[in-house]
């Protein structure tokens, strides 16, 4: 290699290295990668899904989907988009994040974009599902939804139970996973304006005909969130469309509280898993 070209290919390298330092700028790490991403679309957060690619650690990826702003994400699968069903994605309590992330991912693949309702978690179920059932109704107008599906984990179970009363007689299949709808201890101690039966269980507003309320209960014995409780907080007299026992293991595995989540999204666009 001749002096010219060598000094040549020092010139170009030594240019590049001065772009980079000038826009505050290095080789994007994973994390950096993931905000990238990222634009704004509208009032809320969107990006691509695929983002989270097969070699994403899922607690990384979860991570990145907490530390989202509070309100409503968009998750797309590139340029697809499905505009005849608005899916809506309401995680749980301290949530991790990690436990969504597979069904998600195959969620967007089946529908084209899927949205995840970040929250609050100290603020209590009826004010979070106002906020929530509001945010649909903004997104719901803006598009040729025919359908509406929402899943809700755990307290977010007890949020989307709270909202349905808000959905009016828009079409709505609401999805209850693992969720403590007959109240949780201490968890709702600040909630004065919720009101209980006699049997000192959650009531909840009636809900239009067009909406059904479908649940999702795990063993109590084994969830991880429940089995201390002598009482299993899943159990409560609401009028459910259908209500599913989830298996005791999904993959060999243990199916406890956080896994409940893939085992549901993923039964509902046709990948289950095995026992």
């Amino acid at each position: 290699m001749s002096l010219q070209t060598t000094l040549y290919r020092i010139s170009i390298t030594f240019f590049i290295l001065l772009i980079l330092v000038a826009c505050g700028g290095s080789v994007p790490s994973g994390s950096e990668s993931l905000k990238a991403s990222q634009s704004i679309n509208g009032d809320f957060v969107s990006f691509d899904i695929h983002v989270f690619g097969e070699g994403t650690e899922i607690t990384t990826a979860g991570q990145h989907l907490m530390e989202q702003p509070l309100g409503v994400i968009e998750l797309r699968d590139g340029e697809h988009g499905n505009d005849s069903v608005l899916v809506m994605a309401v995680h749980g309590y301290d949530s991790r994040g990690y436990e969504w992330i597979t069904g998600l991912k195959n969620m967007a693949t089946h529908y084209g974009s899927v949205f995840f309702f970040r929250y609050d978690w100290e603020q209590c179920p009826d004010q979070i599902a106002a906020n929530l059932a509001s945010e649909i109704k903004k997104i719901e107008k803006s598009g040729k939804y025919k359908k509406l599906i929402i899943f809700g984990h755990s307290y977010g179970g007890m949020v989307v139970t709270y909202a349905a009363s808000g959905l009016g007689k828009l079409d709505a299949d609401i999805h209850v996973i693992a969720a403590p709808l007959s109240g949780f201890p201490k968890l709702l101690d600040e909630c004065d304006k919720l009101s209980y039966d006699s049997g000192d269980k959650l009531k909840y507003p009636e809900w239009s005909n067009s909406v059904r309320l479908i649940q999702h209960k795990t063993v109590h014995a084994q969830d991880g969130a429940f089995r201390e409780l002598a009482s299993d907080p899943q159990e409560v007299d609401l009028p459910f469309y259908q209500s599913h026992e989830l298996p005791p293991t999904m993959d060999g595995h243990r199916l406890g509280h956080n896994w409940s989540v893939t085992w549901v999204l993923d039964q509902h666009v046709g990948k289950p898993h095995r026992l």
